[in-house]
């Protein structure tokens, strides 16, 4: 059997050849409906759509001629095939004139029959194809020219033309719903009264737009429908009494009413027909979607606009580069004023030169490290110069690609203040180191010129002189001890750095304290990674800077309690509570690039108050009666040296926490 060819209708008296012909077209693909007479015939015709007919002439009671007038008058556009074995020239002329296709003389064969069928079919297939293009072409086009016009106030004036034109309408007008729905207001309109235009609002609740609104259904106004008593009594609302007719279809967008489009006639006898409402409900579709269009492209161009703005007078530099990062696609005012360079210049300018260390900086972009934090680095200006800023670079989603935004900020200013602050620090802690040194050392001379004094007596005694010439030698000698720790703390001698194992430091250091922690009562919990990196460092300097910690946790445990020691390898991400130390030396710093190791001591023991946390790095400061205050800024020294960093966490009454972190050997 052949594909599907179409549907035919048969119609013979002669149920022989009724069967021959049903079973000729159904071979050759198509679905045959047959039929004895032509009142059988006119029931299948409304019932179905045929794409050919095929009628024989000779049938009793209504002949073939008479039914094809019958179809004729219900308007039915189907080609017909006459078949007959006696028809006169008269009777096919008069069959061709009532729209008959082809002839089928009797006797014929089955694929003669198969053939014209087909052929007719065909023709009628492509002339349908013709006319449905030559229909959707005019749609197409008022289509194109409505979407395609994307300001408001041009395409509410395109529409209510295009209105105009189509349906030959002498008024027409564009409606809008208003935001609280109770009015309609006219936006675009020709050919209204000068007591109606732009700007008009038309009340929802008592107008015929107000019922197509409410509705949700068009409305066709003729002189029949005129003579209802509710449309006379609404009438003025919408037409004058010069109009005959009139056309109102409501606008949708999916279930939502945006407005209603009004045509109207004043010419007699020129009445709306339900062709032209549904060819103005047609419109009214192209006009929702060009509407909501129009309305998207707006707000997305006021957005574009602000944001625009915002990027443009933004205080702070604003450079977009494309997903290479080697092409401007934008930058605004505060870039220029802080560059030298003109928008222009900017947009053709390599950014590599604007930022020597953009590559860099674009890199940990796309790794998403440190992403939104600020990278202090230069900026090159147009005339040369080189400008600290602070950048931040993000990267932004665009389509299946990304931008990057880089934002700088001049921190020129900022750090001038932070270096007079410093240098205001420096001044300051040395005057504190001054006098703390002169109080220092001033005592042992103080007691070194008393004893002086006294020997210079010729009457005293040989047993007294020996006395206070130990105690000189006594003094003297704490004396040098103290400038030889200001000398450690100023340059810890770095000498002899090799690899050194932190456990086994710490493992010695303990040994140490052993017999100290059982006698005060203190619980040491060690808690050391394994499989630890090693650092490079002074093996003695790393003992003296864990022998500090440890003896200045014990003494902050008089009534016992515990020492926890714990050795690991610094996380990627680094430490999560960093936020709850305090750092030695203070300022902000790039954290120490990976891998590190991280030394922790804590205690349970009185702590230190928050206000007192900053000062115990500083020389001479010591918070204990009999302490000479340089452990500490000698053991921040040590681990500055050895490129480290030295934190503290503590809280009265709850204990302390420092953390070394020193860089693993290479």
């Amino acid at each position: 059997m052949s594909s599907w060819a179409g549907q035919v209708l048969v119609v013979d008296d002669d149920p022989q050849l009724r069967d021959l012909c049903r079973q000729t077209l159904v071979r050759a693909g198509f679905v045959v409906t047959t039929a004895a007479n032509a009142t059988s015939a006119l029931a299948a015709l409304d019932h179905a759509t045929f794409d050919l007919i095929m009628i024989d002439l000779a049938m009793p009671e209504i002949d073939g001629l008479q039914l094809l007038e019958l179809i004729r008058l219900r308007d039915i556009s189907v080609p017909v095939l006459i078949v007959s074995g006696v028809a006169s020239v008269d009777q096919i002329a008069y069959a061709m004139r009532l729209g008959a296709r082809g002839l089928l003389i009797k006797p014929f064969r089955a694929q003669e029959l198969a053939n014209i069928a087909r052929e007719l079919v065909a023709k009628r297939q492509a002339v349908q194809v013709r006319d449905r293009v030559a229909a959707l072409r005019p749609v197409l086009q008022i289509s194109q020219h409505l979407l395609t016009e994307l300001d408001l106030t041009h395409l509410y004036a395109l529409i209510v033309e295009t209105v105009r034109v189509e349906v030959r309408a002498e008024r027409a007008s564009l409606m809008l719903l208003e935001p609280d729905e109770q009015a309609l207001r006219i936006v675009a309109c020709t050919g209204l009264p000068t007591t109606v235009g732009v700007g008009s609002l038309i009340s929802v609740a008592h107008s015929l737009s107000g019922w197509v609104i409410r509705h949700r259904q068009p409305l066709l106004i003729d002189e029949q429908v005129i003579a209802s008593p509710w449309f006379a009594e609404l009438r003025q609302y919408l037409l004058a009494s010069e109009l005959t007719t009139a056309l109102s279809v409501p606008i949708m967008a999916g279930e939502r009413v945006l407005g209603v489009l009004n045509a109207a006639k004043a010419t007699p006898h020129a009445a709306f027909t339900i062709a032209d409402q549904e060819l103005l409900q047609l419109l009214a579709g192209q006009a929702a979607v060009a509407l909501e269009n129009a309305r998207l492209y707006e707000k997305l161009s006021r957005s574009v606009a602000r944001y625009r703005a915002l990027l443009r007078h933004a205080n702070d530099a604003v450079l977009l580069l494309d997903s290479t990062g080697t092409t401007v696609l934008d930058a605004n005012l505060a870039l220029g004023r802080l560059s030298g360079y003109s928008n222009e210049q900017l947009l053709q300018l390599d950014p590599n030169q604007l930022l020597p260390a953009l590559s860099q900086l674009l890199a940990t972009a796309v790794n998403g490290r440190y992403e939104q934090s600020e990278i202090e680095t230069i900026l090159c200006t147009a005339s040369g110069h080189e400008t600290a800023v602070a950048v931040s670079v993000s990267v932004v989603p665009d389509g299946d690609q990304h931008l990057f935004l880089v934002i700088a900020r001049d921190i020129s200013e900022r750090q001038r203040m932070a270096r007079e602050l410093a240098q205001a620090e420096k001044l300051a802690a040395i005057g504190r180191l001054s006098a703390s040194m002169a109080h220092e050392i001033n005592n042992p001379l103080q007691a070194l010129s008393n004893t002086i004094r006294l020997l210079r007596n010729p009457d005293l005694p040989s047993e007294r002189r020996d006395l206070y010439l130990a105690k000189a030698a006594l003094e003297l000698d704490g004396l040098i001890h103290r400038v030889q720790r200001i000398l450690d703390l100023s340059r810890p001698n770095l000498e002899g750095r090799r690899p050194v194992d932190l456990n086994q430091v710490v493992n010695d250091v303990i040994a140490n304290f052993r017999s100290t922690l059982t006698a005060r009562n203190i619980h040491y919990i060690g808690d050391c990674t394994s499989s630890l990196p090693w650092v490079t460092a002074v093996i003695g300097h790393l003992k003296q800077v864990c022998q500090t910690l440890v003896q200045n946790a014990i003494e902050a445990m008089p009534h016992g309690g515990t020492l926890h020691i714990r050795t690991y390898l610094r996380p990627p991400d680094g430490e999560p509570d960093r936020a709850l130390f305090w750092r030695a030396g203070g300022g902000a710093r790039q954290p120490l690039p990976d891998p590190a190791v991280v030394l922790e001591i804590s205690d349970t023991g009185i702590g230190i108050a928050h206000e007192d946390v900053p000062k115990i790095f500083e020389p001479f400061y010591s918070t204990r009666f009999n302490g000479l205050g340089l452990g500490l800024p000698l053991c921040y020294s040590i681990v500055d040296f050895h490129g480290g960093e030295l934190w503290v966490r503590s809280q009265p009454d709850q204990g302390t926490t420092f953390r070394v972190i020193l860089p693993a050997a290479q």
